[in-house]
């Protein structure tokens, strides 16, 4: 056999499994769409195609769950803004201190990071009902925050680490204190961590359930994720409403990281091709 004819089969072979990766992932998005746009009747018959779009789900969807997406709005970008000011604050000083004291520092941030929701739950929901923040946005907001400021600091804290030290070095030289060099120099350059961190706790806050359904109980705060649960009772499950309601929820978070993709890749990278 060939070099030519090894390299087209071993690209053929890797083009076939890239495309069963692929169908994999997409095939429950299909089905989902397929269930949202069958009539009661059809919903038991998963893979076929609905005989007539049935778009009543899509107006139930709307109807019980658009007071969620603002909620979900309101509370998602103002806790992204928050939590990721918060690492990015904290994690300039680490990734310049020296490997002593910022190292114990740092390990005891990421301490945080293992600390599993559900062991602070309940006294989570006393803290909260305590400060008068119970069934407020403003409660979802401090949460969200608090819960990422590990995540936020690590993810920012190992960016900043990979931004050369020269550039540093020469604007204390050209003057500049670290505030300086943090707000105009380091900040503009790690454009592309911070838009991957932004995509990360959007993705993690806009899907966010448990502390939703532990610190929400009206339907003034309550976001989208406790409502479209609500679709599946004990008695029932609303099929087409609930994959209706579910692909709507997933077009803002798809949206952003298609607009953001090629940074959220090069933040992923450590800011590689800066």
């Amino acid at each position: 056999m060939t070099a030519d004819a090894l390299t087209s089969r071993r690209s053929g072979l890797s083009y076939a499994i890239a495309f069963l990766m692929a169908a994999i992932f997409v095939a429950p998005l299909i089905v989902a769409i397929l269930t949202s746009l069958k009539s009661p009747q059809e919903i038991t018959r998963v893979l076929s195609i609905p005989a007539t779009p049935y778009f009543q789900n899509f107006n139930v969807a709307f109807q019980r769950v658009g007071r969620g997406f603002l909620n979900s709005v309101s509370i998602t970008a103002p806790a992204v803004v928050f939590s990721i000011s918060i690492g990015a604050i904290a994690g300039y000083p680490l990734a310049y201190m020296g490997p002593r004291g910022g190292r114990l520092i740092y390990f005891f941030l990421l301490s945080g990071m293992l600390v599993p929701f559900q062991i602070v739950q309940i006294p989570l929901f006393f803290m909260i009902r305590s400060i008068g923040l119970y069934d407020t946005i403003p409660g979802m907001w401090l949460a969200h925050t608090a819960y990422a400021v590990p995540f936020c600091t690590f993810f920012m804290r190992n960016f900043f680490a990979s931004v050369p030290r020269s550039m540093y070095g020469a604007a204390l030289i050209e003057g500049c204190g670290p505030y300086v060099y943090f707000y105009r120099l380091l900040l503009p350059a790690s454009k592309s961590g911070l838009a991957a961190l932004a995509i990360i706790q959007s993705r993690a806050i806009w899907n966010d359930l448990l502390f939703a359904m532990t610190l929400t109980s009206s339907d003034n705060a309550q976001p989208a994720t406790v409502v479209i649960a609500g679709f599946a009772s004990s008695l029932q499950v609303e099929y087409g409403p609930l994959m209706a309601a579910t692909l709507i929820s997933v077009v803002p978070v798809m949206a952003a990281f298609l607009v953001f993709q090629k940074s959220f890749v090069r933040g992923l990278l450590g800011g590689a091709g800066k």
